[in-house]
């Protein structure tokens, strides 16, 4: 059972962080969803606040992953692709260890696992992966494991538990292959997907991870998508009933959101993220509620530009704990109904795809490769980055040009990766997750 904390004169409330990998914005009801079941998650929305602006500086797991812990861009905290160790000392586990809270964390996927360095901080750290496939579609163990399997670790160790604890669990589900293991599978499909009458794969070459060989509607491997979220959910809904019936939940601090999206057809990109920087990998969900007695407003929906840099400096803040040097700011004001100040948020990807930045600010976004050149986006008016405006010699001087001066001293200040420093078996898992070496 878990420890009962109402009324036990505890004033320093738990922390919750739950990570959901490849997850879009745009498949939660709460961000607009219509035909996707995502009941537990739009219940923790309600509940607090929803950013809907809010993005990834870098659309992969690791580095994804490494600045929501620390508030730091790739280059300052050191990963900027998967399998490098993470070596900042300044992690969220660390700081409310240091607090006096029991820290745990639960991940799901190979790139965060303890050889990497994110067992830093925490009193116990739980990287047991139990399932996987090899790129022919065999089961084999140790690359990621199901979120049932890591709720019911979880909550193995919340049950001896006594409050302060910072929590944090990470969920891989939505990350290819698409096979949710319950009756979510097959939630949004009921056709044939290798029907010769349906030919709306013809052209389009499937990632091998996908496991999906012969398949001809595009439809299929985009609602198998949808059913990992809507699996992922009903295990979220499973951490929160336990949480609640024992009475943690409401003292209980809790920040759930992704590390990147998912591209499943935009832009020709299909079923990766990694890629590009378009919304459909870089736009994330950030929910955020804070305990009852904290009396912040709840059900809001929070319009201004944000990032997955202000996750840790928010955390930290709202429990209490001493404001610390971040590249992200905190965003307790905006749970408040305080205006965001704009500001440049930068946008990378890994090295191994070779060189693209961007910067967003202000509803507009920049992105700079050698490959495709300058590419610049009025989000508010062409949310599906449709209508590349860079060629606009009146528009790109008005507005392009000075985030282009802006992201050109960010891109020169770039480092090289050691890729040395990614040992061949590393190389071999990275290469059967889909991260292309």
């Amino acid at each position: 059972m878990l420890p009962l904390l109402a009324g036990c004169g505890r004033s320093q409330p738990n922390v919750l962080l739950v990570t959901i990998d490849t997850l879009r914005a745009d498949r939660l009801g709460c961000y607009g969803a219509v035909n996707v079941l995502t009941p537990h998650m739009d219940r923790i929305a309600r509940e607090g606040a929803l950013f809907a602006e809010c993005t990834t500086p870098i659309p992969e797991t690791a580095p994804a992953h490494a600045t929501i812990l620390t508030g730091l861009y790739p280059r300052h905290h050191g990963i900027r692709e998967n399998g490098i160790v993470l070596r900042a000392g300044n992690s969220l586990a660390v700081r409310f260890s240091e607090a006096g809270y029991e820290t745990a964390g639960f991940v799901s996927g190979f790139p965060l696992i303890e050889k990497f360095g994110f067992a830093r901080g925490f009193d116990h750290f739980d990287d047991y992966l139990t399932d996987g496939f090899t790129g022919s579609g065999a089961s084999v163990q140790g690359t990621e494991r199901t979120a049932a399997k890591t709720i019911d670790a979880a909550l193995r160790w919340l049950a001896d538990r006594k409050a302060p604890w910072f929590v944090w669990i990470h969920l891989f589900d939505p990350h290819a292959p698409y096979a949710a293991p319950g009756p979510e599978r097959r939630l949004y499909y009921a056709g044939d997907e290798r029907s010769s009458a349906n030919r709306s794969m013809d052209g389009i070459r499937l990632p091998a991870n996908l496991l999906l060989g012969g398949v001809t509607d595009i439809a299929y491997p985009v609602a198998l998508y949808e059913g990992e979220v809507s699996y992922t959910d009903r295990q979220i809904g499973r951490l929160v009933r336990a949480l609640e019936t024992e009475g943690a939940w409401r003292n209980t601090i809790a920040a759930l959101l992704a590390d990147h999206g998912e591209s499943l057809t935009e832009h020709q990109y299909y079923f990766g993220h990694s890629r590009f920087l378009y919304d459909p990998s870089v736009h994330v969900p950030l929910l955020v509620r804070a305990p009852d007695a904290n009396a912040l407003p709840r059900n809001v929906i929070v319009r201004g530009e944000v990032s997955l840099l202000d996750v840790a400096p928010t955390l930290a803040v709202l429990a209490g704990l001493a404001d610390e040097e971040a590249d992200g700011v905190s965003l307790e004001g905006a749970l408040r109904g305080e205006s965001i100040a704009p500001r440049p948020l930068y946008l990378e990807r890994s090295p191994h795809e070779g060189p693209l930045f961007g910067i967003r600010q202000g509803g507009w976004k920049l992105l700079a490769s050698r490959e495709r050149g300058r590419e610049l986006y009025h989000l508010e008016t062409d949310p599906g980055e449709r209508v590349n405006l860079a060629g606009d010699a009146e528009i790109f001087t008005r507005e392009g040009g000075r985030l282009a001066s802006i992201l050109e001293r960010w891109a020169a200040s770039d480092t090289p990766v050691d890729e040395s420093a990614i040992d061949e078996e590393t190389k071999r898992v990275l290469r059967g997750l889909g991260y292309v070496r």
